[in-house]
């Protein structure tokens, strides 16, 4: 009898397990349909390109865990009532996951939402499947392959996959450089050591520098990837070309720097994980050939609740954001390049100190902290919510700190390195000095300055004074510091510059060689690199999902609402910000408060300065044609370039006699 009760114990325990994995098996395929559905819907929402293996390797990954768990609470089978318990400490399990690795734990919607859609889809499978089994393996068979293409017949249909060639116009010069045009993603200038920080976290970057140019007061016109890339392809802020918040895409009918590089006969290569630098946001215009590095999705893991789990339990972890692969591509690239190749023109962009900061090499990841990555990474998942509108309390605060310091640190020293690889890459094929280098950053990063966490709403400093240096032993000063303020959209004028091609009308910005070659004794200082200026364009000018007081950080600078133009000259910066309506006045000055803590626009005695800024400003809108904050996203602007930066014949005598006044027309 006892054998009997024995044999009959086992054989349920048998079917319960069974019972068990077919049940986790279920509610994982479930829940994960739910997340893959939200993700798909997110980068149709960002515009990103489809990153259908990435996304797809969710599946491999969050079905297997459902099962485990199916199996781990199989005894619930052996009660009367286990097919609805199972599935309900499944769910309960996943709630606890979801808002384990939460980003913002305050909006239920993005961790309860999953779960809860997951166990309504296994309960209505599992209806279905008593009367239509057919149909729940047609979903089984095809819901994820619908999910997954969706984004990818949205990108073909919005022109993703349009990459049109360039037509050459003409043979590259005799004699012309390669061109290598270095973006170090996120690297604020006051972590880079070259411009005096205590950490030596750039000695690849401060050799490069010491044998070229650098500008210590650099700015970039942007305040992320798409807008500032976009604006240093084009020479031209980002209210004139449009790729910023409002339209996410570069206007077609301007050229770019690859395309006019690709016109006047060079080569021209793209090497980047970063999925803004795609055709989707019209940035890869003109490049003959990309590597498509951002493929990977590396750089997008904390997005996904699966790959935020799968770190958090340091399992199948990610070491870099395609820094790595973006490096070894140019060298792969290289090694295979005929000796009698045209010249190139080679765009390059690193990553690396970009969220998540933690996905780093151990040697970088812990290059300037001890912390566990436990504590790396929950630091990390914090910052991270804040840019998304989590609200941090003051312990929080200062508990992340540090960390994001530590790792943002290590995040550009590891950038440093793989920029050595490409310079290195050069120098091994004996084309380092017959080379134009030019590298800089695209935007900065807070780590806690102004209590924010990130970057793409602010206009404060960290966001914008990049490193920014060019290096052309043939043609440009060595060991040659420049204290002025200028703006890193001088870069396309100065590369046809110096490989002697003609800039397009288009560009609204002058070259920066007067500040990089020797000047003769009596000689005065030619203008260059004017006007500085910065723009924020968002698609929210009213109020938004941020309440005024409840943004991530303090201060007038960092509104995620509305539009800012920033005016920098001399040791004053000039930002303009409208929303709501209304356009109010900021000023600071940053010889005396670096920091940007005190308003003088607010200051009585300071109002002739301002009103002298304002009227500067006023006098450069015109002359680039810049669209007033207040009005609608305008077309590109067909101001010729030179050294006023715009087209004399538009000017008002009034404004050509301010800029005659400041020295910058003649």
């Amino acid at each position: 009898m006892a054998d009997k009760e024995n044999r009959n114990l086992k054989k349920d325990i048998i079917q319960s397990t069974k019972s068990g994995a077919i049940a986790g098996a279920g509610y994982g395929f479930s829940v994960c349909m739910a997340h893959l559905a939200m993700g798909m819907v997110l980068i149709m929402r960002m515009g990103m390109p489809p990153l259908t293996w990435f996304s797809a390797k969710a599946i491999l990954l969050e079905v297997p865990l459902a099962i485990i768990f199916g199996i781990l609470a199989s005894p619930l089978f052996l009660h009367k009532k286990g097919k609805w318990l199972h599935p309900a400490l499944l769910t309960l399990i996943w709630i606890g996951m979801e808002l384990f690795v939460a980003v913002d734990p305050s909006k239920p919607a993005l961790w309860l939402l999953p779960p809860l859609a997951g166990a309504g889809f296994y309960f209505l499978f599992q209806w279905v499947w008593h009367k239509r089994p057919w149909v729940v393996l047609a979903v089984i068979a095809f819901s994820p392959a619908v999910l997954l293409a969706t984004p990818v017949i949205n990108y073909s249909i919005g022109g993703g996959y349009d990459v049109k060639p360039v037509e050459k116009k003409q043979d590259a010069p005799k004699g012309a450089p390669d061109v290598v045009f270095v973006v170090m993603d996120t690297v604020r200038a006051h972590n880079v050591s070259a411009y005096g920080y205590g950490r030596k976290t750039t000695p690849v970057f401060d050799t490069f520098a010491k044998e070229g140019t650098l500008f210590e007061n650099a700015m970039a016109p942007g305040t992320w990837s798409l807008a500032s890339h976009a604006s240093m392809f084009t020479g031209m802020l980002p209210s004139a070309h449009n790729a910023h918040g409002e339209t996410n895409y570069l206007e077609e009918d301007i050229p770019t720097l690859a395309q006019s590089f690709a016109e006047a006969g060079y080569e021209t290569r793209c090497f980047t994980a970063n999925p803004h630098i795609t055709p989707g946001f019209g940035l890869t215009r003109g490049f003959g050939w990309t590597d498509n590095a951002w493929i990977t999705g590396a750089g997008g893991r904390g997005f996904t609740f699966i790959y935020r789990l799968v770190d958090a339990l340091e399992l199948f972890t990610a070491t870099d954001k395609g820094g790595a692969t973006v490096a070894g591509n140019v060298e792969n690239w290289m090694a295979q390049r005929p000796k009698d190749s045209p010249p190139a023109f080679i765009f390059v962009n690193f990553l690396e100190a970009h969220f998540p900061f933690h996905q780093l090499p151990d040697e970088f990841r812990w290059a300037y902290t001890k912390e566990p990555l436990s504590t790396l990474r929950e630091a990390d998942q914090l910052a991270f919510g804040a840019q998304i509108g989590r609200l941090l309390t003051q312990a929080q605060q200062a508990q992340i700190r540090q960390p994001m310091v530590d790792l943002y640190d290590g995040g550009i020293k590891y950038t440093d390195y793989l920029l050595g690889k490409v310079i290195d890459t050069w120098k091994k094929r004996g084309k380092l000095d017959d080379t134009v280098f030019v590298v800089v950053g695209d935007h900065g990063e807070h780590v806690g300055e102004h209590k924010m966490f990130g970057h793409l709403t602010s206009v404060y400093q960290e966001d914008l004074h990049v490193p920014f240096m060019f290096r052309y032993p043939d043609k440009i000063v060595a060991n040659n510091r420049v204290a002025q303020e200028v703006s890193t959209l001088g870069i396309f004028s100065t590369l046809f510059d110096l490989v002697g091609l003609n800039v397009p009308d288009t560009v609204q910005f002058g070259s920066l060689m007067p500040a990089m070659t020797p000047m003769k004794d009596g000689d005065p200082q030619k203008p260059f690199g004017r006007p500085v200026m910065a723009e924020r364009f968002e698609k929210s000018l009213q109020a938004s999902r941020f309440k005024p007081g409840t943004a991530n950080g303090e201060g007038p600078l960092l509104d995620p609402r509305g539009r800012y133009r920033v005016y920098r000259s001399k040791e004053y910066k000039l930002v303009k910000h409208f929303v709501n309506g209304k356009t109010s006045t900021h000023m600071f000055d940053l010889q005396v408060d670096p920091g940007e803590m005190t308003d003088l626009a607010q200051n009585p005695d300071a109002q002739p300065v301002v009103a002298q800024m304002e009227k500067e400003l006023r006098s450069w809108e015109t002359v680039l044609k810049l669209p007033g904050l207040d009005g609608k996203a305008a077309k590109g602007a067909t101001a010729k370039s030179g050294k006023s930066g715009g087209s004399k014949n538009q000017l008002s005598d009034e404004a050509q006699e301010q800029l005659k006044a400041l020295g910058y027309m003649e």
